[in-house]
């Protein structure tokens, strides 16, 4: 998926409470919600905070500036990358960190690109569809023409995840955590080959403690 183009709510508070005071230890009980409180949902503020800052760029990446967008403009963006209507959305935001070779003699031959992309849907339900929709999609862009993706494994904490590599290199790593779908695309030439999972747990945990009130940086 390419980079999008252009208050957390008293609630998020409530639930980071509720997670504190018993449930499960996987940081996922504000995207499930319970009896008396509904799943989480993003508002474009919390898309911003999720998404890996400048600061949290691992080492050998820098990061870029985050770009988010709600309304028409997302729910075109989101259809056009994932062929689907991508009903309930409310926001998307993106953001890249490019390879930090300034030290090398010869950083010209090297030139990768990490995106990281965010739907955040009003419903869990919402999500899946729409992560349905973009899995399937990017999957027949790999394997066209009879090529082979290879699956690469991820395991970074969420509910849903898909992630393979195409014939050319791009890697793509798809995951649903409750109302959000969450993007990890690996393109170009690396001096040494990120580590997917590391940049999807980056992720993932990001997203988790927006869920509860937190800020990722901090």
């Amino acid at each position: 998926m390419s980079k999008a183009a252009r208050g957390i709510a008293a609630g998020v508070v409530l639930m980071a409470v509720l997670t504190a005071c018993g449930g499960s230890d996987d940081g996922l009980d504000a995207f499930r919600g319970d009896g008396d409180n509904p799943p989480v949902t993003l508002t474009p503020d919390m898309v911003r905070t999720a998404l890996p800052s400048k600061a949290s760029a691992p080492k050998g990446f820098e990061g870029d500036d985050i770009e988010v967008e709600a309304g028409d403009e997302a729910v075109e963006a989101c259809t056009d990358s994932t062929e689907s209507n991508c009903g309930g959305l409310i926001s998307m935001g993106g953001t890249d960190f490019d390879t930090d070779d300034s030290g090398r003699s010869d950083s010209s031959d090297f030139d990768g690109e990490v995106a990281f992309g965010i739907l955040a849907f009003q419903s869990p339900d919402d999500a899946r569809a729409t992560y349905k929709a973009l899995v399937t999609e990017e999957r027949s862009k790999a394997e066209q023409d009879g090529k082979k993706a290879k699956p690469v494994e991820i395991d970074a904490g969420a509910e849903e995840t898909e992630a393979f590599e195409d014939a050319d290199g791009e890697t793509m790593v798809m995951m649903r955590i409750g109302s959000v779908v969450a993007v990890v695309n690996g393109d170009g030439t690396f001096v040494e080959k990120p580590n997917y999972n590391d940049l999807a747990k980056l992720q993932i945990d990001r997203l988790k403690k927006t869920a509860q009130g937190m800020n990722p940086d901090a």
